[in-house]
């Protein structure tokens, strides 16, 4: 990529200040709108408490009541029951007129203590009753009521009924207090006494409480006193011993609804009060300093990363900038603000200095490469062979056999050609093959049937480039240290093929062998970066040549058994390129 492409895209990115500031702009807008939904809620549920607790506290106050003075009348109607006259009524088997006044006198006296009492009647067994009310003829129990009333076993039985005992009684629905009366000696039942409440005792308990939406209902929904837009909003649900809350709109208001049963079937409802309970103020003070604080906190937080972060390592940008235009690799000094940056420097510095060291090398690698070179086309013809290969042209010619001198001459021509290469530091592989072939048809011209030389090529690699003259110094070595010395007929055999890896060549002779002790000479020597070494011919300068074309220790190994064969594996983990086209090999990531 470009500089001018590089200094684009660096450009089109936010800095490091500008995205600081967003982030500390977007963290305190989120703060604000958190807070003020935080403090919505709050309040909302502030409000939803104080609601709450209202109704709570009116129903509870309401309940407790109406259950105190349900007791207190309870006590009354056992005060009855045990009056001398009325138990003689009762109990009479004839009875005259009166004993009907004393008992409805001693009763009139006992119920002149309480308000808020309509009537009470006394029932025989036989149906008769004496009444503090007239009407006492019309008086009755019905069947289920008076089940209700034995059931109890002389417990009071409430009751809310339109009529009372009277069913020409078109008032407003009472409140009724029944329980069966027994004999104190033999327990038999006796008579029945019903107490008949005057709803005004529900009234004197609400006007008490102050409280607006209160109601007392029957546990059928029908309504004995109080606001009647809050009894219509009864709900059976209400019929349960602990208070249930029920979200209400009244007037397109929501509020909150609390009832309970006080004591069956008495239902008390109360709905929340007008007003709500704000937030204190002491909690909004702190809220709203807590929020201020933040802010400032973030403020400073920014104008500390600014002064201290952002800042310092735009100049630490700039000076690095400034080097790099300056063409040079310069160490940069700038005094930072923390040990973090400070390090950031020093290890900037650290790349520089190795950078510095790195293309030290690498120059000086270039120039052993060049110096290598050129002792290699210093050495391209070496005189002995050429010698040897123009001795063995004029024996074939003093043996008049024209055609081979011709033959050979073609040989050497070609493999001259080849080796020159037009001077390439790569060639590919089929054409170092080539330079191979002729190599050893030529030596077979002069040493004779001493060996046979295989193939075994994937044609896959023909067209790979790979370095010029690698092959030609390893099969030398193969015929002048492992062939001629066995003093019988070898295999010299060139494979090929690719593999995950890399390309891997592997130059075969079943010749004399090598120790393991020469193996590690060779090997060895190979690393030493001696000037008689470093040319392209003689095994241990090409193995110092493949190790630095593949940048790889391990680039050649020896595989060998004394006195059976040596086999030399080269493996290029990188090929750069492919003749007609391009092809790209990595191993292990050299």
């Amino acid at each position: 990529m470009k500089h001018g492409d590089v200094k684009k895209k660096r450009d089109a990115k936010m800095s490091l200040q500008k995205k600081t500031l967003l982030m500390f702009t977007i963290l305190m807008l989120s703060f604000c709108i958190v807070f003020t939904i935080a403090t919505s809620i709050i309040s909302k549920r502030t409000e939803e408490d104080f609601k709450v607790r209202t109704a709570e506290t009116a129903v509870n106050n309401v309940s407790s009541t109406i259950k105190e003075r349900i007791v207190n009348y309870n006590y009354l109607s056992r005060l009855i029951m045990t009056d001398d006259n009325v138990v003689e009524y009762l109990k009479a088997y004839k009875v005259n007129k009166e004993m009907g006044n004393n008992a409805r006198d001693s009763i009139a006296e006992v119920i002149s203590l309480y308000s808020n009492i309509n009537s009470v009647h006394i029932f025989r067994n036989n149906g008769k009753c004496i009444s503090t009310t007239p009407g006492e003829k019309d008086a009755y129990v019905s069947d289920i009521e008076k089940s209700r009333i034995l059931t109890a076993r002389g417990g009071a039985v409430l009751s809310i009924k339109k009529y009372g005992t009277n069913p020409r009684n078109k008032g407003p629905s009472i409140l009724t207090l029944s329980r069966a009366v027994y004999d104190i000696n033999s327990q038999k039942l006796i008579g029945i006494l019903i107490m008949n409440i005057s709803n005004d005792v529900f009234d004197d308990v609400i006007e008490l409480q102050n409280t607006g939406g209160m109601c007392v209902l029957n546990s059928d929904g029908t309504i004995l006193c109080g606001d009647g837009q809050t009894g219509r909003l009864y709900d059976p649900d209400f019929n349960s011993d602990q208070i249930i809350y029920k979200t209400v709109s009244i007037n397109g208001e929501k509020k909150m609804l609390a009832g309970m049963v006080v004591l069956d079937p008495i239902v008390v409802m109360c709905v929340s009060g007008q007003g709500a309970e704000s937030l204190p103020s002491d909690i909004m003070y702190a809220l709203m300093i807590t929020m201020i604080a933040f802010i400032l906190s973030t403020l400073v937080c920014a104008w500390f990363i600014a002064t201290n972060v952002s800042r310092p390592i735009k100049n630490l940008s700039q000076a690095m900038e400034h080097t790099r235009s300056s063409g040079w690799l310069k160490q940069i000094d700038i005094k930072m603000p923390n040990q973090e940056l400070n390090s950031l420097e020093e290890s900037y510095n650290s790349v520089i200095e190795y950078l510095n060291e790195l293309f030290n090398r690498l120059l000086e690698n270039e120039k052993n490469v060049q110096k290598a070179e050129l002792r290699v086309l210093q050495e391209q013809i070496k005189p002995h062979f050429l010698y040897n290969s123009i001795e063995t042209i004029s024996y074939l010619a003093i043996q008049e056999n024209a055609g081979k001198a011709r033959d050979a001459l073609e040989t050497l021509g070609n493999f001259y050609r080849n080796f020159l290469s037009k001077g390439d530091r790569e060639i590919p592989l089929k054409r170092e093959l080539r330079i191979i072939q002729d190599y050893l048809s030529l030596q077979k011209l002069r040493y004779g049937d001493i060996f046979d030389d295989e193939y075994m090529v994937d044609e896959h690699t023909l067209d790979y480039k790979i370095p010029k003259l690698i092959l030609q110094p390893i099969v030398e070595n193969s015929i002048y240290h492992g062939v001629r010395l066995k003093g019988e007929k070898c295999i010299i055999r060139i494979t090929t093929r690719l593999e995950e890896e890399g390309l891997h060549i592997i130059v075969y002779d079943s010749g004399v062998g090598m120790s393991e002790e020469q193996i590690r000479q060779v090997l060895e020597a190979g690393n030493e970066e001696d000037e008689d070494d470093l040319s392209g011919f003689g095994l241990r300068g090409t193995i110092n040549r493949i190790r630095y074309y593949c940048d790889c220790d391990d680039a050649v190994q020896i595989r060998s058994e004394t006195g059976e064969y040596t086999e030399i594996e080269i493996c290029i983990p990188e090929i750069i390129e492919k003749t007609g086209g391009e092809n790209h090999v990595s191993c292990n990531g050299h």
